[in-house]
């Protein structure tokens, strides 16, 4: 069942919209604009990385070190460090924030935004030891790795197709300067003699041995520890709704390792430090392989737990997973489950992609543009935008509602609109109308007292069947386990 699922057609979409929300795929983020053709070309190479089942530590190096027009699918990767750019301020804040971004994105180390102002000792002493003890000269010779990155737009001579895109390459020289009086970090100043500053990874003090320094950072961050540790980490938050560390973002090395406990008065971060270790441990040994893995925690014991816990629970049994947390599915995995419930099919037109039924098959959270209901049904599942709001797993009030009155919905549970409610109210039997109800809805047959109910509700309809095979309907999808994976 589980191989079934992982090999399902579903996977590679969904997985897609996963790695989109982790690398930042969107069309006009705050500090520059992508375009649309950038924003396809990076989706394009997603999809194809997860379909190819390229291993995430292929993705995360190619995200950092490719090079090319951001418009062309085959460097779809080079839309990742442009997520750095920063306007307003001298190129080592881009510098500065191309490292951070991947930094957070694939070490979990977002405290490196911090140390790229100042050193940790007063600052972080609170919330990492690992930061309290990292200075900012550290964090600088880190961003000194993309100082060599050139993002030019290109003339116009060679085609209008290429408006607006980034040429992203490499300079054979340069290095960190020290020589910032203005921006929005604080003054890089000579540290006595040294006026430059060359690529230094924090912990191995390894150096580039060639001029391609952002493959380095590219060759080093892959072989972190701290690599496979955020991953096993993102990757068991995505299945369990809590991650093993928290927040995923914001790990700390020195409160990790359970062969090296922190000093009194810190605490492992991790609930289950060895849990964590050995989980990184089976990334490595897969390859980095994101079906393998995801198989691995798919067929824990901790995974396949039931949602209901026999006994009194209570919230300090939370970061134990002593029971199952079920997720609540996303706006497009809503969207997709009544679109396929119902029979009903939209078109989306997606710019520059084809056209598509499917929400999990769109390319940023923005989407439909050209379908307002659509839009307007999936905001309250708290989709975000992937730049200044990142998708939530919250409940809201407003989710609830537009499972009970959104046009989107009602619109697909009329029998006259939909071919399986028609299909449904073709049976005469009306236990074997409910039975199909609940399959074509919940994947799972009535247990006795729905049965009994629903069957006793259609014995009520008289010349109104259809009418109330509708109602049946609505019920179903405002079942609690309709929204949520249990």
């Amino acid at each position: 069942m589980i191989d079934r699922l992982l090999y399902a057609p579903q996977f590679v979409d969904r997985w897609t919209m996963w790695l989109g929300d982790l690398l930042q795929n969107v069309t006009f983020p705050q500090n520059f604009d992508r375009q649309y053709d950038g924003r396809n070309a990076y989706y394009e190479w997603m999809r194809r990385s997860i379909g190819q089942e390229k291993s995430l530590r292929d993705i995360a190096y190619e995200a950092v070190s490719s090079s090319g027009n951001n418009y062309n699918n085959d460097a779809g990767g080079a839309n990742f460090p442009l997520n750095g750019l920063t306007p307003m301020g001298p190129i080592q804040d881009t510098w500065d924030n191309m490292f951070n971004k991947a930094a957070t994105t694939f070490l979990g180390l977002s405290h490196y935004d911090c140390l790229l102002c100042h050193s940790g000792r007063n600052h972080l002493d609170q919330v990492s030891l690992w930061g309290a003890e990292r200075t900012r000269l550290e964090a600088m010779k880190m961003a000194a790795f993309f100082s060599r990155i050139s993002t030019v737009k290109p003339r116009l001579a060679t085609t209008e197709f290429y408006y607006n895109s980034y040429d992203v390459t490499d300079r054979p020289a340069g290095a960190y300067d020290l020589n910032t009086n203005y921006g929005n970090r604080p003054n890089r100043e000579p540290v006595g003699t040294l006026r430059a500053l060359t690529p230094e990874y924090f912990p191995t003090g390894a150096t580039p041995t060639d001029g391609n320094w952002r493959s380095h950072f590219a060759a080093n961050m892959v072989e972190d520890r701290m690599f496979a540790r955020n991953f096993a980490n993102r990757l068991w938050k995505e299945l369990f709704g809590l991650g093993l560390a928290e927040p995923v973002d914001a790990l700390d090395p020195a409160r990790l390792d359970p062969a090296n406990p922190p000093p009194a008065p810190w605490a492992f971060q991790a609930t289950h430090p060895a849990l964590l270790e050995h989980l990184a441990q089976e990334l490595i040994n897969r390859n980095y392989s994101l079906r393998e893995f995801l198989k691995v925690l798919a067929q824990s014991s901790a995974y396949q737990l039931s949602s209901r816990y026999e006994g009194d629970y209570k919230i300090d049994y939370v970061p134990l997973f002593a029971r199952h947390y079920p997720r609540r599915l996303e706006g497009e995995e809503v969207h997709d489950a009544i679109a396929k419930s119902t029979g009903i099919m939209a078109g989306y037109t997606i710019r520059g992609l084809e056209t598509t039924p499917w929400a999990m098959k769109m390319p940023e959270p923005l989407e439909p543009r050209s379908n307002g209901g659509a839009v307007n049904f999936m905001r309250p599942f708290l989709r975000g935008n992937r730049d200044s709001q990142f998708r939530s797993q919250d409940g809201s009030i407003l989710q609830q509602l537009a499972l009970m009155n959104d046009p989107f919905l009602l619109s697909r549970i009329r029998v006259q609109s939909s071919p399986t409610l028609t299909a449904v109210s073709r049976i005469q039997d009306n236990a074997e109308a409910v039975e199909e109800m609940f399959l074509l809805f919940l994947s799972r047959r009535p247990n006795e007292r729905e049965q009994a109910l629903a069957v006793e509700f259609l014995s009520r309809a008289g010349g109104q069947r259809n009418d109330y095979l509708e109602d049946l309907a609505w019920v179903l999808l405002n079942k609690v386990d309709y929204l949520f994976n249990y």
